[in-house]
């Protein structure tokens, strides 16, 4: 079974080491249908938040530091319009809601970048609760023929 803090844990982890998906531990949780999807989605946004509010305010920092992260944000720059106020939040709703272009690599460079970044930042954080609460209630819905062994 899969605690709530573990869902927590993974989503701030998984902000920056892909290889943890905080979307595949909200989706298993809901599959375990032992919390709601509303609470799951509450949690694994809380753990992310955290994670993208560290990005956010230390996101150049890191460009810095690590080489592989500067280049995804390169990458995710260059292929968004995150220069004006209007393209800015639709680059930031479709992070937030679909995951394009990555939500950790938006919270980094939102500062540099968008006109109103603080404005934006909460419309992001909304956004990751609705994703991971609707990915919660689809494991609850169509997870049990996924837990084959429970």
């Amino acid at each position: 079974m899969m605690p709530l803090s573990s869902v927590a844990a993974v989503a701030f982890i998984g902000t920056v080491f892909w290889v943890a998906s905080p979307e595949a531990a909200t989706a298993l949780a809901g599959a375990q249908h032992r919390w709601s999807p509303l609470a799951i989605g509450l949690v694994g946004a809380a753990g992310q938040s955290l994670a993208l509010l560290g990005l956010y305010f230390f996101g150049a920092e890191l460009r810095h530091r690590w080489r592989w992260f500067d280049r995804q944000c390169a990458r995710a720059r260059s292929g968004s319009r995150l220069g004006t106020e209007r393209t800015a939040t639709g680059v930031v709703a479709a992070a937030g809601l679909l995951g394009f272009p990555p939500v950790s690599v938006t919270a980094a460079l939102l500062p540099g970048v968008a006109p109103r970044p603080l404005r934006l930042l909460p419309l992001m954080l909304a956004l990751r609760f609705v994703r991971f609460t609707a990915l919660a209630w689809a494991g609850s819905a169509f997870g049990a023929h996924l837990l084959w062994w429970r």
